[in-house]
């Protein structure tokens, strides 16, 4: 029972990291408010949701040098504390350098524990308990951005200020870190899965990074691109279509539950397809893609369309996740997972100006919905491109009994 309870303690310490990782949308809500109070451009109130994407791309580059400097739990340990600290500045000052350098410093600070939320799971668990949490982290992101994100409304009606202090949850999840996550790793080498249809050999240790990586970096920044995107402009599209008055906002928290689902089962849906789960996401990707784009003037397809993407963006990004161990040395792990991280913060940093270059290089112009179109073609296309790679490298007498 002892046995049992530390595990599930672990399991709550570790998690609870990934509570927080999303948090810098929380405050998204009370922008105009600022925007009135400090009399501001739009791009200067827009700066202040930006900038900590970039500080968080940036911090999650260097966190894997850092954690090998100070350790896991000391950069951990810093990075709440500079979320805690640096979150709730914009609640006790109306100067806006002061509160874009908070903001940065938040950015940095969830930068730091980023790839950790992710990297300690398969530091002490492993296997398919691995895959599950990993899907389970996922969720909780969601949750944490939702809880957040609804405190933070309410605290909107005592003033703007009153919601950076959402932030102080950093103390709780410090405390869950330090008393019930144990020192010691209870899995000190990161063992490859050899059931996931990588064509591994068992008896060969890993050495080196592989390309693979790389290319799945560039998969999380697409997709998180696309996902970005459709959230942005699905306010806009719902009210073309009914009318000023609409209010998505009930809509979109329903899109962060669906997602949510995605990865809650990420676990099952793994344990039943292994590696073809990749291709089952990109083709739901991109269904939801073409509902949107010939939604036109059907809210409920909209509706439909939009709620579907958040769910295999959190079947892919575990995915991605649980491979690593079989693409990288134990001693990297740290590192691969920093660059799949900053693949996708790239890409929600890059998302406003690339949906511009796309609508001016394809001639769309206003018609929001029509780039989502040759998203849905890229994500199939995509999945076409991985199952040929993966033909052309499978041995005729040493088939992938998984793929």
């Amino acid at each position: 029972m002892k046995k049992i309870t530390n595990n599930l303690l672990t399991t709550v310490g570790i998690l609870s990291i990934s509570f927080i990782t999303t948090s810098a949308y929380a405050i998204n809500g009370t922008l105009p408010l600022i925007r009135a109070e400090l009399k501001l451009t739009q791009p200067q109130v827009e700066t202040l949701v930006t900038i900590p994407s970039f500080a968080l791309a940036l911090l999650v580059l260097f966190s894997s040098p850092l954690c090998k400097w100070i350790g896991e739990r000391a950069t951990v340990n810093t990075g709440l504390t500079i979320i805690g600290l640096a979150g709730i500045i914009p609640a006790f000052t109306k100067n806006y350098l002061l509160i874009l350098a908070a903001r940065v410093l938040l950015g940095a600070g969830i930068g730091m524990i980023n790839s950790l939320a992710v990297s300690l799971i398969s530091a002490y668990f492993k296997d398919q308990k691995a895959a599950a949490l990993l899907g389970f982290r996922a969720s909780i992101e969601q949750i944490g951005q939702a809880i957040l994100t609804f405190a933070a409304g309410l605290l909107m009606s005592f003033s703007w200020q009153t919601p950076f202090l959402v932030y102080l949850v950093a103390l709780p999840i410090l405390f869950l870190f330090n008393f019930f996550v144990p020192k010691e790793h209870a899995v000190k080498e990161i063992k490859p899965d050899y059931d996931e249809g990588s064509r591994i050999d068992p008896h060969n240790k890993i050495t080196k990074i592989s390309p693979l990586v790389w290319l799945l970096a560039a998969l999380m920044a697409l997709l998180a691109a696309d996902y970005i995107g459709m959230q942005v402009r699905f306010a806009q599209m719902a009210t073309n279509i009914i009318g000023k008055d609409y209010n998505a906002s009930p809509i979109m928290s329903a899109m962060l539950i669906v997602a949510m689902l995605g990865g809650m089962f990420f676990g099952r849906f793994y344990s039943w397809m292994r590696f073809k789960l990749i291709y089952f996401a990109l083709i739901l990707f991109a269904i939801s893609n073409f509902i949107v784009t010939n939604a036109h003037h059907n809210l409920i397809s909209l509706i439909f369309g939009f709620l579907l993407i958040g769910f295999p963006l959190q079947l892919i990004s575990p995915l991605a996740f649980h491979l690593l161990p079989n693409l990288a040395p134990s001693d990297k792990q740290t590192f691969v997972t920093s660059v799949i991280l900053i693949g996708f913060n790239i890409g929600v940093f890059i998302e406003p100006y690339l949906f511009i270059l796309l609508d001016k290089f394809l001639g769309i112009g206003n018609q929001l919905s029509a780039v989502f179109y040759y998203f849905g073609w890229a994500c199939l296309l995509i999945a076409l491109l991985i199952a040929l790679v993966r033909l052309a490298k499978r041995h005729p007498k040493d088939p992938e009994k998984h793929a």
